[in-house]
Order: structure tokens, then sequence, then C-alpha cells
């Protein structure tokens, strides 16, 4: 359970969109504050896509049956699952060779979504325009006036990927172990999907200089690499739900 939880986080980590975030939030005039805002709305959907639901299936009767036979490999729910896992991991295998078939080219290292996001409000009209144009607008005068609610939005909607978030719960339920194992394990999950948003908060309180143009290198690095850093991650996470639903992990 334990090293299965840790490879499904590994790619949450090591997302490049999630680096180019760090990286935008550090350039803000409170970088500080705006890394740990944004910790915090990471860790707030981590806990309402995967503790949330663990604490649920433990603590309601209708569902006790349910987790009792996941965690059974003997049932049809846990060999539904596994099926399932290993039919997911060969579809993500198959989309890695796809990409890596279309990456004869390195990337240019192109803004994030967050921030292309953020820059189309740029000239989103304050009143008048649809709905959506007003709310980018005023989220774009609310990130260049510093609040740091933006910051926590971003966090949110930029927390763990549903998928992955799904399969290590169901991971973690059929493990058979004691709830405070699997609550364990969610934490976890949780802190090594986050593992760079906080060593970049740690080394920014320390050195915040150096951390920014550290930050910037890897930033550039990986935007040269960034579909090939993709195809890895995608290999990763195919190999691993294949094993998972073999019974190798």
């Amino acid at each position: 359970m334990w090293s299965s939880v840790a490879v499904l986080a590994l790619p949450i980590a090591l997302d490049p969109v999630r680096l180019g975030v760090n990286l935008l939030l550090i350039s803000r005039p409170r970088p500080a504050q705006n890394l740990l805002v944004y910790w915090i709305g990471c860790v707030s959907a981590s806990v309402l896509l995967l503790v949330v639901p663990l604490l649920v299936l433990h603590n309601t009767a209708m569902f006790a049956s349910f987790v009792h036979d996941l965690a059974n490999p003997h049932t049809a729910a846990s060999a539904t699952v596994r099926r399932i896992e290993i039919g997911v991991g060969v579809l993500i295998l198959l989309i890695a060779a796809l990409t890596a078939a279309r990456s004869a080219k390195p990337d240019s290292g192109e803004a994030s979504p967050v921030s292309r996001l953020l820059n189309r409000g740029r000239d989103a009209p304050a009143e008048g325009g649809s709905a959506i144009q007003r709310l980018l607008g005023r989220a774009h005068h609310a990130w260049e006036s510093g609040a740091l609610w933006v910051a926590a939005v971003i966090g949110f909607w930029a927390g763990p990927n549903p998928s992955l978030v799904t399969f290590s719960l169901a991971t973690i339920l059929a493990s058979g172990a004691a709830f405070g194992a699997q609550l364990g394990a969610a934490v976890v999950f949780i802190i090594v999907s986050l593992a760079v948003v906080e060593i970049v908060l740690l080394c920014n309180l320390v050195a915040p200089d150096g951390t920014a143009v550290a930050l910037r290198r890897v930033h550039d690095w990986v935007g040269g690499y960034r579909r090939w850093i993709v195809v890895v991650i995608l290999t990763l996470v195919g190999l691993a739900f294949v094993a998972q639903g073999a019974g190798m992990l």
C-alpha cells in the first residue's frame, strides 16, 4: 500500500504545470504568503477528494460490506477493481507511447495554463461582457493587487488529479490495513504529492533569492523537455496501475 500510494503521488509532485505555478507564485510581492496559501488550497482539495471519502466509507454502515469486499482479493469487487486498474494502466501506457511518438521536437517552455488564464483577464471588462469575462477581470485585478485568495483558489483548482486520487483511494481500501494505517497512507499521499511546493516554501523562507534563481533554472530546463517528462510520468503511472492490478505491488 505505501509504495503504491507513493508512486501515484509522484506524478502530481513532478507535474511541470505545478512547477510553473510555483515559479509564478514565487515571483509575487509576498512569495512566502502566496506559497503558503496555495499549499493550503492544495491540501484542502486533497482532503476533500481523499480523506473525506475514506472517512465516509469507513464510518457509514451501508458501505461497510463494500470496503470489506474490496479488501478481500477473492471477492468480485476486488477482482473488478483490479481489472479496471490493469485496463487503465494499459490505456495510460498507450497514451505515453503516442505522446512519445509526437515528441520529436522539444517544447518551447510556454507559459503555464494558470498564467495564461490570468493574462486573459488583463483586458477583460470589469463591467459588461459575459459573466466569465467579468470574473476573469476581477480575478486579474485581485491578482495584481496582491490578494491572497487568488493563490488559494489556484491551489484548490490545481490540486491532485482526481483520477490518481480515485485509484489511490481504491489502493488504500484494497490493502485491508487498519483504518489508522489507511488514514496515514492518505496523509503520506498528500505530503508526497505536494513535496515540491513544501520544499520551495521552506527554501524560500531560508534563502528567497537563491530559491527564485534555482526554481527559474529548473523551470527553464523542464520547459525544454516538458513532453518527455510527461511521457516518463505517464509510463511510471501506467506500470504502477498494471502492477497493482496484477497484485505485484
